[in-house]
């Protein structure tokens, strides 16, 4: 004997379209693709786009220097921009730490190193007491160093050259404009400039004792 329902229906008999009453919002299916898209696809297109965007950053950070601006250690080179050697020097005008103000149009009729450089940086570190030396060896001569620290305290920096044992002055760049204006793309970055203002020389990357000798004998 056939069941019924209450209302004399065979109970077996489908009754109209069957809905799911399992209510899910589901903001990862995508209704370009239609409501039977599996969902399994836009996860893996998710996944595939994360994927060429870590590749990319790699590529950034291995060919286009991301990871030398990144950690500050970079290969002593020359900035393919920036400016030049053989032209003048940009005008500079900043804080000193610990209070003041310096402008580089002040060292006018002096050799000037000027270099950029950052407490975190640790080649700017290395290469502090090489640029002592060359400082305390040449300053009779004619020779400054004015050191431009990027956007730090003032407490740290001094702290720091109390610690390392420097003479020379340091300005601190607060808002980076000295870097746009000499277009210094990695720290430390240092320009050689003579005594009529000139750009002599620019070097990305840490300097050494017989690099900074060089350099000077050309200008001294």
């Amino acid at each position: 004997m056939r069941p019924y329902d209450r209302c004399g229906r065979d109970a077996r008999a489908p009754r109209g379209p069957v809905y799911n009453t399992d209510v899910t919002l589901d903001t990862e299916q995508s209704t370009a693709t239609g409501p039977d898209a599996p969902r399994g696809d836009l996860r893996a297109l998710r996944g595939l786009l994360w994927a060429l965007a870590a590749v990319m950053g790699v590529a950034w950070l291995f060919v286009g220097g991301g990871l030398e601006m990144l950690i500050g250690t970079v290969r002593p080179t020359t900035p393919s921009s920036g400016p030049e050697v053989g032209r003048a020097a940009p005008e500079l005008r900043l804080p000193l730490a610990g209070g003041g103000e310096v402008d580089l149009a002040e060292y006018r009729g002096k050799v000037v190193l000027l270099n950029f450089w950052a407490t975190w940086c640790v080649p700017c570190r290395a290469e502090m007491p090489a640029i002592e030396q060359a400082y305390q060896q040449h300053r009779e001569r004619g020779f400054e160093v004015l050191a431009v620290n990027i956007q730090e305290r003032d407490e740290d920096v001094l702290e720091f050259l109390r610690e390392v044992g420097v003479s020379f002055p340091s300005a601190i760049d607060h808002v980076g404009d000295s870097l746009r204006r000499y277009r210094a793309i990695a720290l430390p970055t240092t320009i050689l400039i003579d005594r009529e203002g000139v750009i002599r020389d620019i070097r990305v990357g840490p300097l050494t004792e017989s690099i900074l000798q060089e350099g000077l004998a050309k200008v001294l």
